[in-house]
């Protein structure tokens, strides 16, 4: 087993997503709780506003930092364990959309503990509409989409997805430009610009696809 290097905060700060976890692991291992804490809080630090992006596309205000603290909080709990996670944010993600379905389904089950958007009119920050059962299945079944059409994209392709792709989906929304840029710091040169646009338009239109599929067969779940 290697020995432990403590780094300092500046140099765990230039680390990826992925090196923070590694770091923390490895911190635990070698009985170093306080560094690994400290690189767990930096990349919670770096994840917020990616979680608070996703939660406020689907969460009223009043429910959303809940939902945000408990996204981090069952990463931080999940994220360390010794497996392999070959992208944090689309790890982060699936967090995220299984927190949002769990507070769908407390709120069908509890209707009224939460308060709705129409309790709060005036307010401009929440969204227009009640969602209904029928609409939040319809979110799930979109993301249940994107996660299949991932999953048969190699770990180059998710990445450049997850970067450039829009916030409902858990993307950065990142120009052309910024993606490359994003890639080129974590040491990966193999993308252009013009190769960001392609692997986007190709993922579009399997979503599409895969979409398609779901409706004809009358269950996203399969």
């Amino acid at each position: 087993m290697s020995e432990f290097v403590r780094l300092d905060v500046g140099a765990l700060d230039r680390l990826s997503d992925e090196g923070l976890v590694a770091y923390v692991v490895a911190a635990r291992a070698a009985g170093c709780p306080d560094d690994g804490k400290r690189a767990a809080d930096i990349l919670a630090y770096r994840l917020e506003p990616l979680v608070k992006g996703r939660v406020a596309a689907k969460i009223p205000v009043d429910s959303r930092e809940d939902v945000v603290m408990e996204v981090l909080e069952s990463f931080l709990r999940s994220a360390f364990d010794g497996k392999v996670i070959d992208s944090v944010r689309a790890f982060v993600a699936t967090i995220a959309k299984r927190r949002i379905a769990d507070f769908y389904r407390k709120r069908e089950r509890h209707p009224d503990q939460v308060p709705l958007p129409s309790e709060h009119l005036g307010d401009e920050e929440l969204w227009g509409e009640e969602p209904s059962v029928e609409d939040s299945s319809a979110v799930l079944a979109i993301e249940d989409a994107v996660e299949r059409v991932l999953d048969r994209r190699n770990e180059l392709h998710r990445r450049v997805i997850m970067l450039y792709g829009p916030e409902p989906i858990g993307g950065e929304a990142l120009t052309g430009a910024e993606t490359v840029e994003r890639m080129r710091a974590d040491h990966d040169d193999q993308v252009s610009v013009d190769n960001v646009q392609q692997i986007w338009r190709r993922f579009k239109v399997e979503l599409d696809e895969e979409l398609a599929n779901g409706e004809d067969e009358g269950d996203p779940d399969g």
